[in-house]
């Protein structure tokens, strides 16, 4: 049903005509807080459809509307419902300018990939961005947490497609380190500092340092890493990465 006019936004499919296929979590969330910042969102001139911000800015709202338990987010279903149902003009409004008629796959894994797969679904990767990336505040209440790395994570879209795509993101204490060490803030700092003479593009340090932390991460057991040998662990990738491309030896 999921078909080429559907993926370039000429029809909807409806909850009567899915009906047959739909089926009850068992609880009921209320939308409307995602609904009205999807919106503003939208209204804000300094937000430009398709531009990675958008992620940033929707995820706090989202994972917090969405107060799901990690069981209840690899559901793939209820992404798809999401997705197809519920916000497919915020799927077109964040994804169109991946659709190719003649290729359609990309488009078509905004709306249906999900479940393990934590890259690919428009809200399902937004959610286990926050999920991967937030702090929880002093109290268990979802209005006290803290999505200042989420943002800085999910704005940079280089960073959160090679997080989000490799199995480490699973373990938070490294997706937390990669987050802190591998945003612009980070980097614009160490190359302020003058550091290294013509640095690449923060987009080819984050690729190249993550790529080199999974193979890293084949020949150790993460889970018996410190967080201190983390974050050390990534900061020497990270500056082999700028001392190489800088022309070092």
């Amino acid at each position: 049903m999921v078909d080429g006019r559907f993926l370039a936004g000429e029809r909807e499919l409806t909850k009567s005509e899915l009906r047959p296929y739909l089926e009850s979590l068992g609880r009921s969330i209320d939308l409307s807080p995602v609904d009205e910042r999807i919106k503003q969102i939208r209204a804000d001139e300094d937000i430009e459809a398709q531009d990675s911000v958008i992620d940033a800015e929707l995820a706090p709202t989202l994972h917090r509307t969405l107060d799901l338990t990690r069981k209840e987010a690899a559901d793939a279903g209820l992404w798809h419902y999401l997705c197809i149902v519920r916000f497919p003009e915020f799927v077109h409004y964040r994804w169109d300018h991946v659709f190719d008629p003649e290729s359609p796959g990309n488009m078509e894994e905004k709306f249906l990939k999900a479940g393990t797969d934590a890259y690919s679904n428009a809200l399902h990767r937004i959610w286990w961005g926050a999920e991967l990336t937030y702090e929880e505040g002093e109290s268990e209440d979802v209005s006290e947490r803290d999505y200042s790395r989420t943002k800085k994570v999910l704005g940079f879209q280089e960073l959160a497609n090679d997080i989000l795509d490799h199995d480490f993101a699973r373990y938070v204490p490294v997706t937390h380190a990669c987050g802190d060490l591998l945003c612009h803030d980070a980097l614009d700092k160490i190359k302020q500092e003058g550091m290294y003479e013509d640095p690449p593009s923060n987009s080819t340090i984050v690729s190249r340092t993550t790529t080199l932390l999974r193979e890293e991460l084949t020949v150790r057991r993460v889970e018996m890493m410190d967080d201190d040998h983390i974050v050390k662990t990534i900061e020497d990738l990270r500056d082999d990465v700028m001392r190489l491309d800088a022309g070092w030896s």
